[in-house]
């Protein structure tokens, strides 16, 4: 216990990853059903993975960041296109609204990092240059937290480059500012960032035992997220089995990233689908071999859905 509270306290301590996930084939056959049958109609926006209607606010945050952190191309070209002059959008039809981004956003332009670098110094530095990620936020959406200072340092380093003093300080405190973060937010999309912030960590190499706990926290708060579970557990057969038991068919709206809602709130019930085949990328699904087939929307007419044509 002693040595416990001072790895908490310190967070120095050497880590050694407790996931030792196994996942049956039968299991991962059934993933694989699923995802070929979600592709069908998972809606598009100017050929890009979108919600449908080209409703893009969150794309950045979801579909695109981390559907190209697990290497989907579509998702990845949607991340490039989304970065005008080092100013990162929500999307890359939304380069025309107010609205420019935020750190969800922002977390989620982390991510993609994870497949490859995309424009990561043109944004990583346009933000260091004006203090904020964007500016045209009133409300403090845009402005730097020691989380995002840290997850900032941890992608940098992932790439190649070297941390600066402020992102290797933040570093420092990220464990333990994360762990307070998973006690006190509520759960919902609040707890959910907890949870993308501690994939990040872990995927850069920069995990600690108290980030982990951070994720685990969330996790026992809300157990029957399978997006929790894969962060705590790796692509093991109890993640997998709590995918598959929230899976959807086809919902009548197709509008939400349902894994970062609390769960008693039954957004499945509303799901765009795209969270779902990222989950299915982590179970070892390639996504860009799936045939798409829903419905392709355009920013011009965004209440007219083309008829499904195959991607």
């Amino acid at each position: 216990m002693r040595l416990l509270l001072a790895c908490l306290f310190l967070s120095s301590c050497g880590f050694s990853d407790p996931r030792d996930p196994q996942l049956s084939p039968d299991t991962l056959q059934a993933i694989k059903l699923k995802a070929s049958e979600t592709a069908q109609w998972t809606p598009w926006c100017d050929g890009y993975p979108s919600r449908e209607h080209c409703d893009t606010g969150d794309n950045m945050a979801g579909i695109l960041g981390f559907g190209c952190a697990v290497g989907f191309k579509a998702a990845c070209e949607g991340v490039s296109a989304s970065v005008k002059d080092g100013q990162l959008y929500r999307a890359p039809n939304r380069q025309d609204t107010s609205n420019t981004a935020s750190r969800d956003q922002f977390l989620g332009f982390m991510a993609a990092q994870l497949s490859k670098n995309l424009g990561w110094l043109e944004v990583k530095n346009h933000i260091k240059d004006n203090g904020r990620i964007c500016e045209d936020a009133t409300d403090g959406r845009c402005e730097l937290t020691p989380v995002t200072l840290a997850l900032m340092g941890f992608t940098h380093a992932h790439l190649g480059y070297t941390r600066d003093p402020t992102m290797w300080f933040n570093g420092q405190l990220f464990g333990k500012t994360l762990l307070a973060q998973s006690i006190a937010v509520p759960t919902g999309y609040q707890l959910n960032l907890v949870v993308n912030a501690a994939y990040i960590a872990w995927k850069t190499g920069f995990e600690t035992l108290v980030s982990y706990e951070a994720a685990r926290n969330a996790y026992l708060r809300q157990s029957g997220n399978p997006w929790f579970c894969y962060v705590v557990e790796g692509a093991d057969e109890s993640c997998a089995q709590l995918a598959l038991a929230l899976w959807p068919d086809e919902p009548q709206f197709k509008e939400d990233w349902s894994i970062q809602r609390d769960t008693t709130d039954s957004a499945w019930q509303r799901s765009q689908g795209w969270e779902w085949l990222f989950m299915a990328a982590l179970f070892g699904v390639d996504l860009n071999q799936l045939d798409y087939r829903g419905k392709h929307y355009s920013k011009d007419n965004p209440r007219s859905g083309l008829a499904p044509v195959a991607h």
